[in-house]
């Protein structure tokens, strides 16, 4: 509830970039992805330029990769495949530090889509993947695909004790018919190296996003950053101040950004045909006036009523407001909320209500 809003101590805006008019819609196409746990070789008979790597968020730098794989697969006449991890090898290499991901692997997909490739295999990151031998991941990747070429960027590695370099896999690849292609990494803009880092990366991103640096997240991504989950009930005392809340929660760790009040685009059935966007203000916060323990992300979407309950959300945000007040009223409340929504409409470019 938007109780959240009060927290230990105001924080003023770090930025405030208005972005008038939802993102680009991005669909989820369920018969190009192949979530290999589980799942059935097929007769195999697709030739491609194949992309590996963990690609979270899909970022400037992968789009430049997965572009580099698309260019070779059209001089070769042969498909785009990308092969994604999932879970990531962090979350099983240290599974009490779970590392906060950028994006989900559906997000993932739908982002490769729209960048043109063909086919997405969702591949499992277990305890048979840590242990196999280069020889043993390519077999297990030709009974899904047949690679003519790997693409992938600096440092790659696969398998037990990380021997799948990628001079190895080469030599393997003189058996198998592919070759491998190194892609050099894009630098941030004017080679930025406020975030620790020249390089545009994961890890990166996901500390501009908890700290609350939603443009520059946005700059290193090429899109807006997303928050997806699931509405859970709560205690539903937001709406009797007349601000009723859908607290979203996510699937598995997930990078969310530093507690405050953002403006946001909020997609309802999300990466479909059908998706609707949404304005909304959006609270980050644990409810400190109220002893809260939990750290909670709450939607507030101006002029909707309806039932979001167990419906998926996604949460495109656009600029960090503030951080949190403690308001000694309701009323003070009230009254700081009032502002903060009509705040995030004017950011997202949509017309207060009248009253």
């Amino acid at each position: 509830m938007y109780q959240g809003w009060m927290g230990r101590g105001y924080l003023p805006a770090t930025d405030l970039t208005r972005v008038p008019g939802p993102p680009d819609r991005n669909m989820l196409d369920l018969a190009r992805v192949t979530f290999v746990q589980g799942a059935m070789p097929p007769p195999v008979t697709r030739e491609a330029v194949v992309a590996i790597g963990n690609f979270d968020g899909v970022h400037r730098g992968h789009a430049d990769l997965i572009a580099h794989a698309r260019r070779e697969a059209t001089s070769r006449g042969i498909e785009c495949v990308v092969l994604t991890f999932d879970p990531h090898p962090a979350h099983v290499l240290r599974p009490h530090e779970p590392t906060p991901l950028v994006s989900t692997p559906i997000e993932r997909a739908a982002w490769m889509h729209a960048l043109g490739v063909d086919h997405v295999l969702v591949w499992p990151f277990d305890a048979d993947v840590q242990s196999q031998t280069p020889e043993q991941f390519v077999q297990a990747i030709t009974r899904f695909v047949h690679p003519r070429a790997i693409i992938h960027g600096p440092g790659f590695a696969v398998g037990r004790g990380r021997a799948g370099t990628s001079a190895v896999l080469a030599e393997v690849g003189r058996t198998h018919g592919f070759e491998m292609i190194e892609v050099v990494p894009v630098t941030a803009p004017s080679g930025d190296t406020t975030h620790g880092s020249p390089l545009i990366s994961s890890s990166a991103i996901r500390r501009l996003v908890e700290t609350g640096s939603i443009a520059d997240a946005s700059t290193y991504l090429g899109r807006l950053p997303t928050y997806l989950g699931t509405v859970r009930h709560g205690n539903k005392m937001g709406r009797t101040i007349g601000f009723p809340t859908a607290n979203v929660h996510p699937d598995g760790p997930r990078a969310t950004p530093l507690d405050g009040v953002y403006a946001a685009w909020v997609e309802r059935n999300p990466l479909s045909s059908t998706a609707v966007f949404h304005a909304g203000a959006i609270s980050i916060g644990d409810r400190p006036t109220f002893n809260g323990t939990i750290r909670l992300v709450e939607a507030f979407l101006p002029g909707f009523d309806g039932d979001l309950y167990d419906q998926e959300l996604r949460l495109h945000f656009v600029a960090r407001l503030r951080g949190q007040v403690r308001f000694e009223s309701i009323d003070a409340l009230v009254t700081q909320m009032n502002a903060d929504v009509a705040t995030c409409l004017h950011l997202l470019g949509v017309p207060a209500k009248q009253p």
